[in-house]
């Protein structure tokens, strides 16, 4: 069961875009509530009549500028009819504090997910404005309460978990707890465990001390784990060594440190990938451990490192990155390495190869591709233009998700219908618009997903006051290098960069930028 909340809007265009889907036959309206004398006339009211009465609601308080509330409450398949929809429907709006203002629920089945839609007000008829302090989170909390997936249900499922690793003390029972949130305390031959405040759940130690009673070391795994330390530790800070351990082989240290002191005590290993649960002592002694390391220690490290790395072709730049970086050293898409802390412009410690940097910068962007759902060759060739990948290395693979597009159906008809310009609404949604086969699509950055502009709606706005990449155009060499330049040079996240590309393809060239590209070209040939 899913939940989502829609963003405010000014108007009531939620009723609007329900009542159209009504009359196509794709919506039921399933109860109007809290609407005073028109209940009396509920067979045959029209949308003006829910919308002004809304209105006259929220104009109670004039501090409120977007006064709509809408969300939708999606089920799996057809797993819940619209008359259960509607009960949990009702439950979640009693719950977020919308009950007693006016609602409308509108039950939609003509996508693979049977789900409801819910318009309501943000102001109540006292002119209260109804609390959307965390709105989101508390919106999560309720679907998970009234679907009675509760925080004691939740817990004993850490405690399965916690009970399938091998530890030696009740100390490292309580420890793999603690990591998950779960305080734990003893009470009459029971251990409580306490989640968000309160007891949810108890279990017997007995249990706890028999399993430690039978507990046998795992000394071929502690030899792994010597090797390993011993390999990797050499030229990294405690901090640096502990998160290489947990990216690359699920390794978690938790140094144990009293109260008001600065020096460790001792240290636990909790190896996720094996289940168990070590003192730290069995594997490495504590003060080899925070030994101190040296700069000529730290390079050879990294070199040992970017040579194991090089033998991954899949490796993206980001992840490439995040590794070098636990080693306490930094790169850039050049290529240059330095020791953290070494100022930018200073000689590099060492290089990484030009072609090297090309395949993970590519690497990174078919990665990003392939987030999106693809759900036909249309959608292959708008990516590959936009990430500047080949497009035999995307494939359709992913259903789409009726209800991503419901929901951004929703917004784009909200916006329009509400008269903001098209630029706006694209650039607060993180959307962009692209052109390919004489046909246009919308491109979701935040939720990698594109879309035919035809299926979300049937207005045809003027697209010439908008930002549109038009990938029929083909390309020349010079904007195919720009493309690449950009990839390689830009600084921020390759969402934030994609967001940006569309423009960046379709502007011109100055004529003296072509001319010189004309040039580097010719020489190339």
């Amino acid at each position: 069961m899913i939940v989502k909340i829609l963003s405010a809007a000014a108007g009531f265009n939620g009723v609007v875009y329900n009542e159209e889907k009504r009359a196509q036959g794709a919506a039921q309206l399933l109860k109007a509530e809290n609407f005073g004398f028109l209940n009396l006339a509920a067979g045959s009211l029209k949308q003006e009549d829910y919308i002004r009465y809304m209105t006259l609601v929220a104009n109670t308080n004039e501090s409120v500028l977007k006064s709509q509330f809408h969300a939708i409450i999606s089920c799996k398949g057809r797993e819940k009819s619209a008359e259960e929809l509607l009960e949990i429907a009702e439950e979640y709006l009693q719950r977020m504090g919308y009950h007693d203002n006016p609602y409308l629920i509108y039950f939609h089945s003509d996508t693979a997910h049977n789900h409801v839609h819910m318009v309501s007000t943000r102001v109540s008829k006292e002119g209260k404005k109804v609390n959307d302090k965390y709105e989101n989170v508390r919106s999560q909390k309720v679907m998970q309460e009234i679907l009675m997936q509760d925080v004691a249900y939740e817990v004993k499922a850490y405690l399965r978990k916690t009970l399938a690793y091998g530890f030696s003390s009740e100390a490292q029972f309580k420890l793999l707890l603690e990591r998950e949130g779960v305080k734990v305390t003893e009470k009459e031959g029971q251990y409580q465990f306490i989640k968000y405040g309160s007891m949810v759940h108890a279990f017997a130690r007995k249990e706890v001390a028999d399993r430690i009673a039978k507990y046998k070391a795992p000394n071929a795994r502690v030899g792994q784990l010597k090797a390993i330390f011993r390999k990797y530790k050499r030229g990294l800070t405690v901090e640096q060594f502990s998160g290489l351990l947990k990216e690359k082989f699920g390794i978690e240290l938790v140094v144990h440190q009293a109260k008001g002191k600065s020096t460790p005590y001792g240290y636990t290993i909790l190896d996720h990938a094996s289940k168990q649960v070590l003192k730290g002592s069995q594997v490495m002694k504590l003060d080899e451990l925070l030994s101190s390391v040296n700069r000529e220690d730290k390079i050879q490290a990294g070199r040992e490192l970017i040579a194991k790395l090089s033998a991954d072709r899949g490796l993206c730049y980001t992840g490439f990155k995040r590794q070098l970086e636990a080693t306490g050293l930094l790169i850039n898409k050049k290529g240059e390495i330095r020791i953290k802390g070494d100022e930018e412009g200073s000689i590099p410690v060492l290089m990484l190869d030009k072609a090297r940097v090309r395949e993970l910068l590519y690497q990174e962007r078919l990665q990003e591709a392939r987030q999106y759902t693809v759900a036909s060759d249309k959608d292959i060739k708008l990516l590959s233009r936009l990430f500047f990948v080949k497009q035999s290395d995307l494939s359709v693979a992913k259903a789409s998700d009726p209800l991503e597009k419901e929901v951004v159906a929703a917004k784009l008809h909200s916006g329009l219908a509400s008269g903001r310009p098209l630029q706006e609404i694209l650039d607060s949604c993180g959307w962009s618009i692209a052109q390919a086969d004489g046909k246009h699509f919308l491109i979701d950055y935040q939720q990698k997903r594109v879309y035919a502009w035809a299926d979300l709606t049937k207005e045809k706005p003027d697209l010439h006051a908008v930002q549109v990449a038009e990938f029929d155009k083909g390309s020349d060499m010079a904007r195919e290098e720009r493309l690449q330049d950009a990839w390689g040079q830009y600084s921020g996240t390759i969402g934030q960069l994609a967001a940006s590309m569309l423009y960046l393809m379709e502007s011109n060239l100055e004529p003296d930028q072509s001319e010189n590209r004309k040039r580097k070209n010719q020489r190339k040939r």
